[in-house]
């Protein structure tokens, strides 16, 4: 059993006051008092910073000097803070306040085209932009499912998260949940949304290139798409200058076995990880540096 940590409950009630009085200003506002504090930790917060630019050191290389490496170190502290104050302030949008706020493009057209194939959709994401927005900006536009995360074990705090994305009509399931909660949104022509960009080594994966270096990667979408025969589709909210969103598509995938079960989920896993290289590299200061993304790199694959 965990073992119990009195502080957790009145930082709990302290970030729901915060919380609160984000939600009480105006957008503009809040967004600026958000790149403030995010400017601020990436001068304090010494541990994150730490980790934030030495990952962006080692994913580039020489391709960036160390200034444009501590720019966009900062500017990803920044954009987090964005992104968490948007997130916060969930329960004021509607559909008409998300259309307003984010260019869908074609995105739209082309997962309604795919939900035709009445198969279910699997859309994968990263930590990049406002992911979360994603979520609720797909539900918001009157598609139905849910999206798999990981329960955070302090309770009062998972329900809050869960309940900020249940007030956009996001529904959460369970890394743990069995896999057939999973495939039976599917199996109702929903869509699945999973964010396969971390290194978790709890769950099945595989290494694949990741910014030229192996990367253990999550192969659930890959298994998922060849159990229920659901396309796969990366989708980005990607945050503008302006301080609206722009939402980004990739081309879909439909896995099929050409010669192994194991080298076809390699394949198409690679695949989406390439994918989503092509869109860090577009805005390497939205992404979530400071997660360990190469940590396993030397264990030994599932």
């Amino acid at each position: 059993m965990a073992k119990k940590k009195p502080y957790r409950y009145p930082l709990y009630l302290l970030a729901r006051g915060a919380a609160f009085l984000v939600w009480c200003l105006p957008r503009p506002f809040a967004l600026w008092i958000a790149r403030c504090l995010g400017f601020f930790a990436f001068g304090v917060v010494l541990r994150q910073r730490k980790k934030t630019l030495k990952h962006l050191e080692f994913a580039y290389g020489r391709e960036k000097s160390p200034y444009e490496i501590k720019i966009i170190g900062r500017q990803v502290f920044e954009n987090l803070a964005q992104t968490a104050v948007e997130i916060l302030r969930f329960s004021k949008l509607n559909h008409q306040k998300v259309s307003s706020l984010v260019d869908y493009g074609d995105g739209i057209e082309k997962i309604a085209k795919l939900l035709e194939e009445k198969k279910g959709l699997i859309i994968v994401t990263a930590h990049i932009g406002n992911w979360e927005l994603l979520a609720g900006a797909m539900a918001l536009a009157g598609f139905s499912g849910a999206v798999i995360a990981r329960k955070i074990y302090y309770e009062p705090y998972n329900r809050w998260i869960t309940g900020l994305r249940k007030s956009v009509g996001v529904d959460t399931l369970y890394r743990d949940q069995a896999t057939r909660s999973i495939l039976k949104v599917l199996s109702n022509n929903q869509i699945i949304g999973i964010l396969p960009d971390q290194d978790v080594d709890s769950v099945q994966g595989m290494h694949v290139d990741f910014f030229n270096h192996p990367a253990y990667t999550p192969v659930a979408p890959v298994r998922l798409a060849f159990v229920s025969g659901a396309p796969i589709l990366a989708c980005f909210m990607i945050r503008k200058d302006d301080g609206k969103y722009e939402l980004k598509t990739g081309e879909p995938l439909r896995p099929v076995i050409k010669t192994t079960r194991q080298e076809a989920v390699g394949e198409y896993t690679q695949q989406i990880m390439r994918e989503f290289e092509r869109v860090i590299r577009q805005y390497p200061d939205q992404w979530a540096w400071m997660h360990d993304r190469w940590k396993t790199q030397e264990k030994q694959e599932s």
